[in-house]
């Protein structure tokens, strides 16, 4: 199972080497598995391999028609001139926000699990996401694309972005709980009317 690195890690700041699909040092299929696994875990919509400790040139990424994507070897080819200005956070310094400029549409040049080429085109957050990444991937943190302004603005922002996390996340297991309980309720009601031998249909039952 991996675990994220400490933000101030040199790891962060260090390019991953490529990976070699001739000589692999682990496993492409296991990295690809246990990747996807953190990212979910972490709650992130991208994850490259050297935030977790990983010296491994590839990344994963939620994908709109493909589930979790993992792209090794990754190369963006071309930048549209069109750039957009959104908010960003990182799974490795959580709380931060910042606003960052990117391209608006890449071209990008990978490989996949088994080592085979593709070229993809990527819009919107999905380009964002994948030069964040990338980034990560060249020993770039989100950090270093933001004005010194930018920065100190969102630093003094942080530990009130935390307590709203914090808060957050209590309401979501709140409601797990809530639906939890909900669930059982329900589980016992029904074994409950089958034990009866009933056939019919509760009264808030809709037929299609």
């Amino acid at each position: 199972m991996y675990t994220l690195v400490e933000e101030a890690s040199k790891v962060l700041r260090t390019p991953p080497l490529e990976f070699d699909f001739d000589n692999p040092s682990e496993d492409p299929k296991e990295i690809e598995s246990l990747l996807s696994e953190a990212m979910d875990r972490f709650g992130g919509i991208g994850l490259s391999a050297n935030q977790v400790g990983l010296d491994v040139r590839c990344f994963v990424m939620k994908t709109a028609d493909a589930g979790n994507k993992t792209f090794f070897n990754p190369e963006i080819t071309r930048l549209s001139q069109e750039t957009e200005l959104q908010k960003e956070g990182c799974l490795s310094f959580p709380d931060l926000f910042l606003m960052i400029k990117r391209a608006r549409v890449i071209e990008m040049k990978y490989q996949d699990s088994d080592g085979t080429e593709h070229t993809l085109i990527l819009d919107g957050l999905g380009a964002r996401c994948a030069q964040h990444e990338i980034d990560h991937l060249n020993g770039i943190v989100f950090l270093q694309r933001a004005s010194k302004l930018k920065l100190e603005r969102a630093l003094k922002s942080r530990p009130k972005e935390k307590r709203k996390r914090i808060e957050n996340e209590k309401r979501r297991a709140i409601a797990e709980y809530i639906k939890t309980l909900q669930s059982d309720k329900d589980s016992e009601s029904s074994e409950s009317t089958t034990s009866k031998g009933t056939d019919t249909l509760p009264q808030n039952a809709q037929t299609s």
